[in-house]
């Protein structure tokens, strides 16, 4: 074989395995970005569906609201459809942020920039809806009572037997959302980190 048959052949061999690299780096990107989308809905779906059950639970409180007639019970309503409206706005807005990310447009630098801003935001988002959860539990509780039951529950004893026994309940639950949460973004980081390891993004 003659030294140009042998450059001709290096070159193609070198072109096909440069093709081959490409492809492989591109089937990587499309499957983290598959499985990246799949971790999150384990997020998404919650708060969206939450965030339904909220807007539900708004327009229960507006179309009833005439039948609250002391004062402080119409402030624990209008309190309570605010929270209402901000928590989830808030939540599905920080988990819009991180599933939205661009894998495979950009760099693997940028990515995981966009991925550690989202994140932050997320869990500003989740402490707040802590927050907001606690004020919400004092405020919708009576409303709720009254509306379905058309008694001021503030003149019942048992009233606060139920807090006593609700804000231990929900904050359990709270603590246990948010760490299964703050488990399925790190699940979701280290996704975006193995790219590292097996392409140049």
């Amino acid at each position: 074989m003659e030294l140009e048959e042998m450059k001709l052949l290096w070159g193609e061999m070198s072109a096909e395995m440069e093709k081959q690299k490409q492809l492989t780096g591109s089937l990587i990107i499309s499957m983290t970005k598959m499985n990246y989308r799949h971790k999150l809905n384990k997020i998404i779906i919650p708060e969206v569906s939450g965030a339904l059950l909220c807007f539900a639970a708004i327009v229960f409180i507006l179309v009833n609201f005439h039948k609250l007639d002391t004062g402080y019970m119409q402030a624990c309503a209008i309190i309570s459809a605010a929270i209402l409206f901000i928590q989830p706005v808030v939540s599905v807005r920080a988990v819009y942020q991180i599933s939205s990310i661009n894998i495979s447009a950009n760099s693997y630098k940028q990515t995981l920039s966009d991925y550690a801003k989202g994140k932050i935001q997320f869990v500003f988002a989740q402490k707040l809806s802590f927050y907001l959860g606690a004020v919400l539990l004092l405020t919708i509780l009576p409303v709720a009572v009254e509306l379905m039951g058309g008694k001021d529950p503030f003149k019942k004893d048992t009233t606060w037997f139920v807090y006593i026994i609700a804000y231990p309940l929900v904050y359990g639950l709270a603590r246990w959302t948010f760490k299964k949460y703050m488990q399925t973004t790190a699940d979701a980081e280290n996704m975006l980190k193995e790219i590292a390891e097996s392409v140049n993004v």
